[in-house]
């Protein structure tokens, strides 16, 4: 009798374990079943012949906290099945998406793996695995081997954002079969070389007009308004952004990066904020005296280009502080705090300084912080422009406005 309990009772925990699991197995369908309606994956199938890669991952760079925080990259391995390659992401990831990156494993710290893709338009030949895909459900690129270029001591960021030197090696392939216009985008793009100038260069206006011929042609892009977000120090004004800006479609200009750049574009009066005094402590305004010319300089302890450029704004100050207000902004994190104080005691800098500190992520948004060292040349009244006073037309253009004021 007692055989037969031990038994029975064996058979009782089976068959409840058996219904437990049926009840998790269909709670977990159930979940992932709204979870899927509730964030729609996109997903890119990749046909690229027979191949050695162990493993491929797909890194998306997605827009940080503000400009110039470190990269922000969100990896996807990547399911192979026979030739193709299929990679899932969230479609809520997409506004904000940067550049597409698609990794081999290397198993190696000094070596690095990528795929690039290669494109013939026009007897013209661009390639780049810097890319962007449309943002579909269903997006399937077919591809054949090209060649690998090799790239020794390439500068690249490690999983601390710290930077390294590697090999690296790219797989370049050349597109045959697909229908997808955002990845051509940001394929032909390579063709301006609109970054590689100098705003000085003979070749700006140009590279200029390219920019312009290729936002006609993609008018949808989110690879080339993206772009744009991210490369406004390239241009000599706003109105040249603006000419570029204008042959984006209405829905581009909707998307996250377009209202940020509508905003660039519009937004011209100063507005104050309030932050502490580098020496005191202090709480202070950014400009003290709103009825008098400020000109606002961005700028960290870490830069070099920033503090190669004191010894012209002591210039300016020199000649122009009796009619101009100058003040550092500095956006140095609580943990360089200390070096900018160094700095400003070991330069004996003569015009206010402020530390944005616990606020930088506010200040780079509020004032459009895309780079250091940057200036903002505020007007009596509040009406505020980028100025570049490394630039001799610009800071001719400062000297006169400010001295010809009475």
């Amino acid at each position: 009798m007692r055989d037969f309990i031990i038994n029975y009772s064996n058979y009782s925990f089976i068959f409840m374990k058996t219904i437990v699991l049926y009840v998790y197995f269909l709670l977990s369908v159930f979940f992932v079943f709204f979870s899927c309606k509730e964030d729609k994956m996109n997903v890119i199938k990749l046909n690229i012949g027979t191949n050695n890669y162990s493993e491929l991952i797909l890194k998306i760079q997605v827009f940080g906290n503000n400009a110039m925080s470190p990269p922000n990259f969100i990896y996807f391995n990547g399911i192979r099945k026979g030739d193709f390659w299929t990679f899932c992401y969230p479609d809520s990831l997409y506004d904000k998406s940067l550049i597409f990156i698609i990794k081999g494993t290397t198993h190696t710290d000094t070596l690095s793996r990528y795929i690039g893709f290669e494109y013939i338009c026009n007897k013209d030949t661009f390639n780049t695995n810097l890319l962007t895909f449309a943002n579909e459900d269903n997006v399937v690129i077919n591809a054949t081997y090209l060649r690998t270029d090799t790239f020794p001591n390439t500068p690249e960021f490690d999983n601390n954002y710290n930077m390294v030197l590697k090999t690296v090696l790219k797989d370049f392939y050349l597109l045959t079969s697909f229908h997808d216009e955002e990845l051509l985008s940001s394929i032909e793009v390579t063709k301006t070389g609109f970054y590689q100038y100098d705003l000085d260069s003979s070749k700006y206006n140009v590279v200029l007009d390219e920019y312009q011929d290729l936002v006609k042609k993609y008018p949808d892009s989110h690879y080339l308004i993206q772009v744009l977000n991210s490369n406004v120090l390239y241009f000599k004004s706003k109105n040249d952004i603006q000419k570029v800006f204008d042959y984006f479609s209405q829905d581009t200009k909707n998307s996250f990066f377009g209202k940020r750049m509508n905003q660039y574009l519009t937004d011209n009066h100063f507005n104050n904020s309030t932050l502490k005094a580098w020496d005191t402590g202090k709480s202070e305004t950014i400009v003290i005296d709103a009825t008098k010319y400020n000109l606002i300089i961005f700028s960290s302890s870490w830069c070099g280009p920033c503090i190669k450029e004191i010894p012209r704004l002591k210039e300016i100050y020199d000649d122009l502080s009796y009619k101009l207000d100058m003040t550092y902004v500095s956006i140095d994190y609580p943990v360089t705090v200390d070096e900018w104080r160094k700095l400003m005691r070991k330069e004996n800098i003569p015009w206010r300084s402020v530390l944005a500190e616990e606020d930088i992520d506010y200040i780079i948004e509020k004032y459009y912080v895309f780079g250091i060292p940057y200036c903002l040349f505020v007007h009596p009244g509040g009406f505020m422009e980028e100025i570049e006073v490394r630039n001799k037309t610009e800071l001719d253009y400062l000297y006169k406005t400010v001295q010809l004021e009475k």
